[in-house]
C-alpha cells in the first residue's frame, strides 16, 4: 500500500514524514529521489542536459535553482520538465507497489498532477497549514521565489477549499509542532 503525503510547499510534509518514520513506518521522500537522480550522470541529470542544455547542469548535478527559475516562470518549460520527470517518479512508485509493506510517500506534486499519480495511492494525506507558516517555510526553501506560481504547476486541487475533501485525510498544521504531531499520530492509528 502506498499512502501519499501532499500539501502546498511549506505546509509541513517533511515534518509529517519524519514523525511517521519515527513511528516505525516505511517512508519515501520523492523530492529526495529527484535530488539523487539529478546528480552528475544519473538519468535525471542526463535528461535535463539533453532537453534543457548545459546551462542547467554543472559538473556535480542539475542546477536546481536555475532550472526552477526557468520552469516556474514559463509554463511551456514546466510542462516539458514534467514530461521528462513524471515517468521516472511513476516508475519509482511502481517499484514500491511490488513490495509488501506500507510506504508513506511525501509528494508535493501530487496535488498539482493528481491524474498522473492517483492510481498509485490507496490513501492521500493532505497537510493543511496556515498561510504564514507556508510563506515562512517557502522563503527558507526557495529564497529566489517571492511567490510559488501554482498556476504554472498544473491543475491545483486544494481539498479544504473544494468538495473533494472526502478523497483526502486532511491533517491540520495550524497551532504548533506538538499539536501537529498529535494530529499525525491520530491518523496513524488507522494503519
Amino acid at each position: 500500500m502506498l499512502v501519499c503525503i501532499t500539501g502546498e510547499i511549506g505546509s509541513g510534509k517533511s515534518t509529517a514524514l519524519k514523525i511517521i518514520k519515527n513511528q516505525g513506518f516505511h517512508t519515501f521522500n520523492m523530492d529526495g529521489y529527484i535530488h539523487r537522480i539529478y546528480r552528475w550522470n544519473k538519468i535525471g541529470y542526463q535528461l535535463i542536459n539533453k532537453h534543457f542544455g548545459s546551462n542547467y547542469v554543472n559538473n556535480v548535478q542539475v542546477d536546481r535553482i536555475r532550472l526552477g527559475k526557468l520552469v516556474f516562470s514559463n509554463s511551456k518549460e514546466l510542462k516539458k520538465l514534467n514530461r521528462l520527470i513524471i515517468p521516472l517518479m511513476q516508475a519509482q512508485l511502481q517499484k514500491m507497489l511490488k513490495k509488501s509493506d506500507i510506504f508513506f510517500v511525501e509528494m508535493g506534486i501530487y496535488m498539482h498532477q493528481r491524474a498522473a499519480f492517483s492510481k498509485y495511492f490507496q490513501k492521500v494525506i493532505f497537510i493543511d497549514a496556515k498561510k504564514t507558516l507556508k510563506n515562512k517555510n517557502l522563503a527558507k526553501k526557495m529564497p529566489y521565489l517571492r511567490k510559488f506560481p501554482t498556476s504554472f504547476v498544473g491543475k491545483l486541487e486544494y481539498p479544504t477549499k473544494t468538495r473533494n475533501r472526502t478523497k483526502y485525510i486532511v491533517v491540520e498544521n495550524y497551532k504548533n509542532l506538538k499539536k501537529f504531531k498529535e494530529n499525525i499520530l491520530e491518523i496513524l492509528q488507522n494503519f
